[in-house]
């Protein structure tokens, strides 16, 4: 009999919904507003998802790099960026969960926050995960 057909969830679409939910829930101030998409904006904060893809560890399973960039505050300010950050590197305990839709299994690996030199006005903190995601039949 052939192995049966696996697909993996579009983990941006996943991720970029479950930070939105999760930091509008957040009490602290540095939560409101924050625009979660895989595209940068103009707006004041920011967390941009990037699935970076990975390896197939069995027919059905999978482990999958995700970076995340927090922007916010100012190079010369960066309070609210290392705040945000810190929160989102804190939630990510939150994600692996037995829920319909979620295909994240466990939280392998993750380093950061870490600071990372920006031309631009905003500072920038930037975090790795490595997921492990299950699939669903095709």
């Amino acid at each position: 009999m052939a192995d049966p057909l696996v697909i993996h969830a579009d983990l941006d679409l996943f991720l970029v919904g479950w930070y939105r939910r999760a930091l509008a829930a957040r009490p602290e101030a540095v939560c409101r507003n924050v625009v979660v998409d895989i595209r940068e904006s103009n707006a004041a904060r920011q967390l941009i998802v990037r699935a970076d893809g990975g390896v197939d560890t069995s027919i059905i399973s999978a482990e999958r790099d995700v970076g995340l960039s927090i922007l916010a505050g100012t190079v010369e300010n960066p309070k609210d960026a290392n705040d945000l950050a810190n929160i989102v590197h804190a939630l990510r305990t939150q994600i692996p969960a037995v829920e319909p839709g979620n295909p994240v299994t466990a939280v392998l690996r993750s380093s950061g926050p870490l600071p990372v030199p920006e031309s631009q006005e905003k500072a920038r903190r930037y975090i790795t995960l490595t997921l492990a995601v299950a699939g669903t039949p095709l």
